[in-house]
């Protein structure tokens, strides 16, 4: 068994929470930080593709960090 973690750690900028708490205010999607998560799993994903491993299961765990950073992490077993 070999044990699998990738990380990515993301950032909001100043303009995009300006935006994000007006639209969430008359609850509407937040795009842009669907798209920061979005694009942040497709990295992770295109790192294992290179480094050729293939997961026998996964997980995804996303938290929020101080000042607006997000932790992305997948986990998982290699087969």
């Amino acid at each position: 068994m070999r044990e699998i973690t990738k990380v990515r750690v993301v950032t909001r900028g100043f303009v995009i929470d300006i935006l994000a708490k007006v639209k969430n205010a008359f609850g509407m999607r937040l795009n842009k930080y669907e798209d920061m998560i979005s694009k942040a799993k497709e990295e992770i994903w295109e790192e294992l593709k290179k480094e050729k491993v293939t997961l026998k299961w996964f997980r995804y765990e996303m938290s929020q960090l101080t000042n607006g950073a997000m932790v992305i992490m997948l986990y998982g077993e290699a087969k």
